[in-house]
C-alpha cells in the first residue's frame, strides 16, 4: 500500500499509541502523584491524615506503578523483560527496606517529617502490583511455550499388526511408594529450609508481603526440590517395550518379561498426569513402569494410549474385573 492510503494508516496508528500512552501511562501517573501528594498534605501537626490521607497515598503508589509497568508495552519484548525485571529488583528493595525509610522520614523537619513517612507507605502495594503483572508476564510466557510444544510433541500410539500391537515409551522402574516417600521426603526437607530461611534471614524475609514471601519461598526453594524429585526419577529411566500376545502381556525392560493373563493379580493403567504408569501384579513380581515424571524421545508426550476394547475385553475375559476412577483403569482379580 502507498500513497494517501498508507500515510492515513500511519496516521491512525500514531493516534492510537498517544491515546493509548495519554490514558495508560500519562494520567495514571499524574493521579498516583497527586493522590500521594494530597495524602501527604492531609497529614498536620495535629492529625496524621486518617483513613482518607492513608487511602490516597495507597492507590497513589498503585497508580504510580500501574503507570510505569505499562510504559514497559511501548519498548522491544526483550527490553520489557529487562525493564520489569529491573522495576521488580528496585520494588522489592524498596518494600524489605520500608520500616528504616519510614524511620529516616520520620525525622525530618516538619511539615515534611510525617507526610513523607505516610507517602512511603504507598510502595507496599506499588510492588505488590509490579510483582504480580511480571508473574502475568512470566505465566503468559509459559502458557505460550507451552501450548507451542503441545502441538509439537505427539502422543504415543499403539504400533504393529492388530493382533499383536506393541507399545514403547521411556518409563523409569519407580514403585508408586517409592515415589510418594521421595515426594513426602521432598516436602519436609522443603519445609525445613523455609523453617531456616525464616530463621537466618528473619530481618529481610519479614519484611515481604505475603505474595512476595510465597514468590520467594517457591523460587528458592520449591522449584529446585521439584527439579531434584524428576532428577531422582529420570535416574532409572529406560526404553520399555509392552507387548500384547494371546493370552499374555510381554514387558521388555532389557530383560524380557512374560504375563499369562492368568496369572495377573492386578493391572493398572494410568494413561495421563505426572503418574502416568502401567502395574503388573503377579503372585511373585510386581512391575510399576512410570512413565509421567519420565523425558521422552523424538518429542513425545509423556503420557500412555488408551487400551484398545479387546485388550480390555481379554483381561476380563481372565476373570480380571475391571473399575475406573479419575481416569485410573485397574484390573483385579476377583
Amino acid at each position: 500500500m502507498s500513497g494517501p492510503g498508507a500515510a492515513a494508516t500511519a496516521s491512525a496508528g500514531v493516534t492510537h499509541r498517544a491515546a493509548t500512552r495519554r490514558w495508560f501511562v500519562l494520567a495514571p501517573a499524574l493521579a498516583g502523584i497527586v493522590l500521594c501528594a494530597i495524602g501527604g498534605a492531609l497529614v498536620t501537626p495535629t492529625s496524621d491524615g486518617g483513613l482518607a490521607a492513608y487511602l490516597c497515598v495507597l492507590i497513589g503508589g498503585w497508580a504510580v506503578a500501574f503507570s510505569a509497568v505499562n510504559a514497559l508495552s511501548g519498548w522491544e519484548e526483550r527490553w520489557q523483560w529487562a525493564g520489569h525485571i529491573a522495576l521488580t529488583a528496585g520494588a522489592l528493595a524498596l518494600a524489605v527496606s520500608i520500616t528504616p525509610l519510614i524511620q529516616q522520614a520520620a525525622t525530618l523537619p516538619e511539615p515534611w517529617g510525617r507526610s513523607l513517612a505516610l507517602v512511603a507507605l504507598g510502595i507496599p502495594p506499588a510492588a505488590g502490583w509490579i510483582v504480580i503483572t511480571l508473574l502475568g508476564r512470566i505465566s503468559a510466557r509459559v502458557d505460550r511455550a507451552s501450548s507451542h510444544r503441545a502441538a509439537a510433541v505427539t502422543p504415543p500410539q499403539w504400533s504393529g499388526p492388530d493382533g499383536r500391537p506393541e507399545l514403547t515409551v521411556s518409563a523409569s522402574l519407580f514403585t508408586m511408594r517409592a515415589l510418594t516417600t521421595l515426594v513426602v521426603g521432598a516436602i519436609i526437607a522443603g519445609g525445613v529450609l523455609a523453617v531456616a530461611l525464616l530463621i537466618v534471614a528473619e530481618r529481610w524475609v519479614l519484611r515481604l508481603p505475603p505474595l512476595m514471601l510465597v514468590v520467594v519461598l517457591g523460587a528458592l526453594i520449591a522449584m529446585p526440590l521439584s527439579a531434584a524429585v524428576h532428577v531422582v526419577v529420570n535416574r532409572r529411566r529406560r526404553p520399555v517395550t509392552i507387548r500384547w500376545r494371546t493370552g499374555a502381556v510381554e514387558v521388555d525392560t532389557g530383560g524380557q518379561w512374560t504375563v499369562p493373563f492368568p496369572m495377573i493379580q492386578r493391572l493398572v493403567w494410568c494413561p495421563r498426569g505426572d503418574t502416568a504408569r502401567v502395574e503388573i501384579h503377579t503372585a511373585t513380581r510386581s512391575e510399576t513402569l512410570l512413565v509421567g515424571m519420565v523425558r521422552q524421545e523424538s518429542h513425545a508426550a509423556a503420557e500412555l494410549p488408551a487400551l484398545q476394547r479387546r485388550m480390555r475385553a481379554a483381561l476380563e475375559d481372565s476373570g480380571l474385573r475391571p473399575s475406573e476412577r479419575r481416569g485410573v483403569l485397574r484390573f483385579d482379580r476377583a
